[in-house]
């Protein structure tokens, strides 16, 4: 079974390869604001999926796809969280986070 750091892209282990201070503190900030408040990891991830598909990042977008539904999130639940993207960044790019969305929810 792959290590947590093989499942990173290859770009984040050189990241952590050549800064890996900076990166470890960066996980230490992620996770304290994962702790910090009430909601649950699923509704988290869900949350982080719809960010993703705003700011048009398909390499995240796709890694909150599977932690979401790695706590449970269903697809329907995953495609909303998309979905109410649309008035604040357009259909269009709505559009283009379903397609890499679709390619990974199969």
């Amino acid at each position: 079974m792959p290590t947590a750091r093989q499942k990173r892209p290859k770009t984040l282990q050189d990241f952590e390869t050549n800064f890996p201070v900076v990166f470890h503190r960066y996980l230490a900030l992620r996770d304290a604001c994962d702790r910090v408040g009430p909601l649950d990891v699923k509704t988290r991830e869900l949350i982080k999926v719809g960010i993703e598909a705003a700011r048009k990042r398909h390499g995240g977008l796709i890694a909150h796809i599977d932690r979401a539904q790695a706590a449970g999130a269903s697809a329907k639940e995953i495609y909303q969280a998309i979905l109410l993207a649309v008035p604040l960044i357009g259909l269009p790019d709505v559009l283009d986070a379903f397609v890499a969305a679709k390619k990974r929810l199969r």
